[in-house]
């Protein structure tokens, strides 16, 4: 009789493991989800790559406005986003796939909240 209970105990562990890691993933950002926001805002997205730690890169632009958002993959937590502004003398290239250097950091973003 001592299994019975041992085994229902077993059981409902499992199921509330399901439902917790369920709902973990449920609150997972991933690189579409941020994709798809950057496009709500105007950016046309430029690079979705991985870094050397395995985290998500998106390169994205707005005009003469860059945008960089990187993304931890196994936790779904944004690690770094920020916006720089450049001026149309030194206006980076619209093909450019990589975040560029210079520019001005727009008030209220956070660059290098962890490192790559």
């Amino acid at each position: 009789m001592t299994r019975k209970p041992r085994s229902a105990f077993a059981l409902c562990l499992v199921a509330f493991l399901a439902t917790l890691t369920a709902h973990a993933d449920e609150q997972r950002i991933t690189p579409e989800m941020v994709v798809e926001a950057l496009a709500e805002q105007q950016y046309e997205v430029a690079s979705v790559t991985r870094t050397l730690l395995g985290r998500a890169r998106i390169v994205a632009s707005k005009g003469l406005i860059w945008r960089e958002v990187v993304l931890d993959l196994s936790s779904g937590q944004i690690l770094r986003d920020y916006a720089v502004e450049f001026s149309p003398e030194e206006a980076p290239a619209a093909s450019q796939t990589t975040m560029p250097r210079g520019g001005r950091l727009i008030a209220g973003t956070k660059p290098d909240l962890m490192d790559d």
